[in-house]
């Protein structure tokens, strides 16, 4: 079998995904709170880039802007776009100690046994004071319909609040924010999202700032 073929040949899962994922207004809330929170951020990572939506989003807003995902389709697609993306392993960046401002993670944290070594080596990029910023599957996500934590077999855990509270201090980090969401594919699901995120939410996003008296 071509593997190549099947990596640049988007699943119908992949497709799904980017639907109920890929929303401008994501993207520009999370530039905004980047921008609230670390004003002189110019070095952005986003791990699990997939095709680059947030990279795109970003480019005229920070100096330094990369992507970093382990399939070859989904690097590929960033260079088509026009941004810059490496395949690599989120547990081993190939980036030195200190040298990021932000580092992104949608949806990355689910598809780990081990979540803590992630932050671990988020924590090490980062500079002191430096953001996490995270999109995690809540405990209600496997409640729902669209999207359910059960429609992709590489999921290994949702997380609670208090267990992605536990995940960044247990990294080194301050948390600064975690509000739970609801996304939909069209105008109607996703204004019945902004009122299940108040009650059951399907997932997190988190924000926690890099602590400097740990590990330095």
């Amino acid at each position: 079998m071509d593997r190549t073929r099947c990596e640049a040949t988007p699943s119908t899962r992949d497709s799904y995904c980017r639907r109920i994922r890929d929303h401008p207004e994501v993207f520009r809330q999370d530039v905004r709170d980047i921008r609230r929170c670390q004003p002189s951020a110019s070095r952005i990572l986003d791990v699990g880039c997939g095709h680059g939506g947030f990279l795109d989003a970003c480019r005229t807003e920070f100096e330094i802007v990369l992507g970093l995902d382990l399939r070859l389709s989904a690097v590929r697609a960033c260079h088509e776009r026009g941004v810059f993306a490496i395949r690599s392993d989120a547990l081993r960046m190939p980036l030195r100690t200190s040298s990021i401002d932000v580092v992104r993670a949608e949806h990355v944290i689910e598809h780990l046994s081990d979540p803590l070594r992630l932050l671990n080596e988020a924590h090490r990029v980062l500079r002191a004071g430096g953001l996490f910023l995270a999109y995690v599957p809540s405990q209600y996500s496997t409640l729902y319909p669209a999207a359910n934590f059960y429609d992709d077999y590489t999921h290994i855990r949702p997380l609670s609040r208090v267990g992605a509270l536990s995940l960044l201090e247990d990294a080194g980090f301050e948390p600064l924010a975690i509000s739970g969401y609801t996304l939909g594919r069209n105008a109607w699901e996703r204004l019945a999202g902004r009122l299940l995120a108040f009650v059951i939410p399907h997932g997190w996003r988190i924000i926690g700032a890099r602590r400097s008296n740990m590990r330095d």
